[in-house]
């Protein structure tokens, strides 16, 4: 059975008496998925063998024993399909799902009885949150990440929908008939939550490579598309915005903070080091204390952003975490990973191994919605190993450069997408993580991403938000 595991938060309700029965190697697989259904719920499992949930006949028995229960005890069957589909490690066939509707949407349900019967919600959530999907299908995009196009999410087209919550809230129900109370947690006294974060790749805009861009690059391609005076016009823009102003990525940084210090705080990830061309390498040095500074005075949080080949190398990621340690007086726990680069079972394992406990890398890189099925904290699984991680997973739900640059939405469609997000998120009483970059309020380069910094933040308050950061919203999930 799944152990307890550093920062979990303690079940407000108490112990739910639980029974598990099936396959050895399916086991672990079940115990997990059925803990992290029940955790947002207010309780959490206290494993007993079968003739103990019978004589104290209340809880849930979840395995073949399907009938002979008293009416306290929900009985949710295990068929023998189930644990097969997962021992053959074979991609999931999307003819394969059943929709139920609950109330207000339908939703997927992916096992249960071949004849309809029955769902196996414990199996579904497993699905989801383990990414198994991903361990069956290995398309990836040239920087190893899992496309959203592969996704089971974009076959059924739910990318803005949380499967795992839906699934919850049916278990809810069936439990509640059974006269088991649950209370859903809630955000530091609100129904839901905004994590807004901020991953600092540069410091400044205007550096070598860019000015390369500029005045080197730009001026000279596709030479008869473009007219001398339209040539001319961006060149001396360009120098007026760098000679005329501060560094507009250092502005924004100091904007950012203001303008969320009103509505909440938030985590900003600096990087420690450069593996790769991909990373824009920059010293810890006075700038970053600074700023460091300024996050801790305002009450914000600051987590790691390891370099691209980090993700993939203990040794890499450890020194770059003692790095910011030694700025921070403490080691940081929050982490997300460069290019959002997520390699199973290596990322992980040496994200848990180097001492961090809250993760928010996975989401798509391509398109905003959930990836794991979820919008609430959850624990990681690693799949090879077959047990859960010592780390837990705030699920990234949309990135400002998805919606404006994979995706080339404007503004006011970048603002549809994401207030779906943030109303899946309130119904269902998750929370949203958004990133964005210290290359907000630049129009040049990134027009219209302050806006939507901006909108996010207000439509989030207006909505009832608890607008905090990764660390202290988990802590605060009660």
């Amino acid at each position: 059975m799944a152990g307890p595991a550093p920062f979990d938060p303690a079940p407000t309700l108490g112990y739910l008496p639980c029974c598990v029965e099936g396959p050895a190697d399916w086991l672990p697989k079940a115990a997990y998925a059925l803990r992290m259904l029940l955790l947002p719920l207010g309780w959490a499992p206290r494993w007993v063998d079968r003739p103990s949930l019978k004589a104290l006949g209340t809880g849930i028995y979840y395995g073949p024993v399907a009938k002979g229960w008293p009416d306290g005890v929900l009985a949710l069957p295990l068929h023998e399909t189930t644990p097969a589909y997962f021992a053959a490690g074979v991609p999931y066939a999307a003819a394969r799902v059943r929709w139920r509707w609950n109330g207000t949407e339908c939703w997927p349900a992916l096992f249960g009885h071949p004849d309809g019967s029955a769902d196996d919600p414990v199996a579904s959530v497993f699905f989801w949150l383990a990414g198994w999907q991903e361990h069956t299908n290995r398309a990836r995009d040239e920087h190893g990440r899992a496309r959203f196009a592969d996704s089971l999410q974009a076959r059924l087209g739910i990318a803005t929908q949380p499967p795992v919550e839906a699934t919850r809230a049916a278990l809810a129900r069936m439990l509640g008939q059974r006269g088991v109370p649950v209370r859903p947690r809630r955000w530091h006294g609100r129904p839901w939550a905004l994590c807004p974060t901020i991953d600092i790749d540069y410091l400044r805009k205007w550096r070598p490579g860019i000015l390369y861009r500029e005045f080197f690059l730009y001026p000279f391609r596709n030479l008869s598309c473009q007219s001398p005076g339209a040539r001319l016009k961006r060149l001396l823009g360009v120098t007026g915005e760098m000679l005329g102003r501060p560094d507009p990525f250092r502005t924004a940084f100091r904007r950012i903070v203001a303008q969320l210090q009103p509505f909440g705080t938030g985590t900003f990830f600096f990087k420690a080091g450069a593996t790769s061309a991909h990373d824009v390498g920059y010293s810890l040095g006075r700038t970053v204390r600074r700023w460091i500074e300024a996050l801790q005075a305002a009450g914000m949080e600051v987590g790691l952003h390891p370099s691209y080949h980090a993700a993939l190398h203990l040794g890499h990621l450890r020194r770059e975490r003692d790095r910011l340690a030694a700025l921070l007086d403490r080691p940081p726990l929050s982490v997300r990973t460069h290019y959002l680069r997520w390699i199973e079972p290596t990322t992980p394992r040496i994200l848990a191994t180097a001492g961090f406990r809250i993760d928010s890398t996975l989401g798509w890189s391509d398109h905003e919605g959930f990836r794991r099925g979820t919008c609430l904290p959850f624990q990681l699984f690693d799949v090879a190993a077959n047990a859960p991680l010592p780390l837990w997973e705030m699920p990234l739900a949309v990135m400002e450069s998805v919606l404006f640059v994979r995706r080339e939405l404007g503004l006011d469609e970048a603002l549809r997408a994401t207030e779906a997000l943030l109303e899946a998120c309130r119904r269902y009483g998750g929370v949203c993580v958004a990133l964005w970059h210290n290359t907000l309020w630049d129009e040049r380069d990134f027009p219209g991403w302050g806006a939507h910094f901006e909108r996010t933040l207000q439509q989030a308050s207006a909505k009832g938000a608890f607008i905090a950061d990764l660390q202290s919203a988990i802590k605060n999930w009660r």
